[in-house]
């Protein structure tokens, strides 16, 4: 699991929250109920008082600990039914007086026997998904939404059906999303803008990091935002490699309009840098691009431009700009 860093702060942020409100709900009905019901509070008084007295009694009476223990466990036992009992006649069920904790299982902690709860990762999966909106504008992207009406449905002139291949596309990235593992292929998606490659890579997204039975932590970013935030870390001579580690280290990166970012050496370093190091650490990469193979190759170094075209599972999209189409 590979969330960014945002992610994991603002899921603990969440859960404590969850965890001081629940006490603090606790607190204010636990002091209306004492003021109703006297009894019930000097109950609750003489139950925290007990263990207290415990080693006075130990001292006093000149007994072993266990017997005292015996009888003050009995004691304790007794006053927790009378309490029961009081509460049952007023209509409140035994545990009115507990915090409600969202989750009954890790009492919002995250954790129980230190071990990750089920709450904390579907927080984690909801802020990554959140997280996703913000850096794409992804809410209305899903493969429930991507309509395959906008390509052709006949030959075109290099012998293909546009409609069929974008239908064997979107079959692929459906199934590419419900299985996706870290063994998954990269894939890169290339053709003319306005194809739905931007729309069927954040569906990916959106699934990979929806899935109940894996954590996976998925980082978006267009071209340009990438190499800004490599390149304001790299000169900003703090030291700190936090931007590149958020684009190493995720599970599935997706670098959106490739060779849209201003061109540069340091861009086709920067770019050339993670490419190679996300391969070799064996961490698929979905890559979208409008450049042909040859824009690719000059752009990027053929060093470069070889790794992705030969190492990636190559999509090209067909058809004809469906932004266009829509705005006819």
């Amino acid at each position: 699991m590979a969330y960014s860093s945002e992610v994991y702060a603002a899921a603990k942020r969440i859960l404590e929250e969850r965890r001081r409100s629940a006490q603090r709900l606790a607190e204010l009905k636990k002091a209306d109920i004492y003021a109703e019901f006297p009894e019930i509070k000097a109950i609750d008084s003489e139950l925290s008082k007990s263990m207290a007295n415990l080693s006075v009694l130990v001292l006093r009476e000149n007994r072993d600990i266990d017997s005292i223990l015996g009888e003050m466990n009995a004691q304790n036992e007794s006053a927790k039914r009378r309490k029961a009992e009081l509460l049952s006649k007023k209509g409140l069920s035994p545990d009115c007086l507990e915090p409600q904790y969202t989750c009954k299982n890790c009492s919002d902690t995250g954790r129980k026997n230190g071990i990750l709860c089920g709450c904390y990762k579907k927080v984690c999966r909801s802020e990554a998904l959140k997280e996703l909106d913000a850096s794409s504008g992804s809410a209305a992207c899903s493969f429930d939404n991507f309509d395959l009406s906008f390509y052709a449905d006949n030959g075109a002139s290099d012998g293909t059906n546009p409609c069929r291949k974008m239908q064997n596309y979107y079959n692929f990235c459906i199934n590419y999303a419900n299985s996706f593992s870290l063994a998954s292929p990269s894939i890169i998606m290339m053709g003319k803008t306005g194809l739905g490659k931007t729309h069927l890579s954040l569906s990916i997204a959106k699934t990979v990091i929806s899935n109940e039975n894996a954590a996976f932590g998925v980082v978006y970013a267009p071209a340009q935002k990438l190499v800004s935030d490599l390149e304001r870390e790299h000169f900003s001579f703090s030291g700190s490699d936090a931007q590149m580690r958020k684009y190493t280290d995720c599970d599935l990166l997706i670098i959106d309009d490739l060779g849209a970012e201003f061109p540069s050496q340091f861009t086709t370093a920067a770019i050339g840098n993670l490419i190679n190091e996300r391969l070799y650490e064996k961490r698929p990469t979905i890559i979208s691009t409008n450049l042909s193979v040859k824009e690719l190759t000059e752009r990027y170094s053929e060093r470069t431009a070889s790794r992705i075209l030969g190492e990636y599972k190559r999509l090209l999209f067909v058809g004809e700009d469906i932004r266009f189409l829509k705005n006819r």
